[in-house]
């Protein structure tokens, strides 16, 4: 499964969102929050939790650092509980780290959806036009 596109939206006045329609039927009843670089949220079905965990699993107790980071890595995921309007609320742990407080933009990236602040989002990808970007990965 691959997720592509984006669609802006905003969170509501209660701290809530909607993952967009166009997405949720891939990613099923049950899916994650989770900490990503640069200040996103990344959301991931069951399957790609089971993925990065079992990726993460091979890590050693030998590696202090990779412990570390292991333990930050799966302390930032939370499991998503819908409402009977398909609403999520956002916690403040996440509404911090992507420095959301209004207008959200959500982006698919391959496996993972990423969940942005809207300019934050134009900031980080407006550095790069369309050019650069398959240049880049050589497609």
């Amino acid at each position: 499964m691959s997720f592509y596109g984006q669609v802006e939206h905003q969170l509501d006045t209660k701290n809530r969102i909607r993952v967009p329609a166009r997405y949720r039927s891939e990613l099923g009843k049950e899916y994650y929050f989770m900490a990503r670089p640069q200040g996103c949220i990344g959301v991931l079905t069951q399957e790609a939790l089971d993925r990065l965990v079992a990726k993460l699993d091979k890590v050693t107790s030998g590696d202090p650092e990779m412990v570390r980071a292991k333990r930050v890595i799966l302390g930032s995921v939370e499991k998503v509980t819908e409402d009977e309007q398909g609403r999520v609320v956002l916690s403040s742990y996440f509404r911090s780290h992507a420095r959301i407080s209004k207008d959200v933009i959500t982006v698919g990236n391959g496996e993972i959806l990423e969940i942005w602040a809207l300019e934050a989002f134009r900031k980080y990808s407006g550095a790069m036009s369309i050019d650069d970007a398959f240049q880049c990965v050589d497609i």
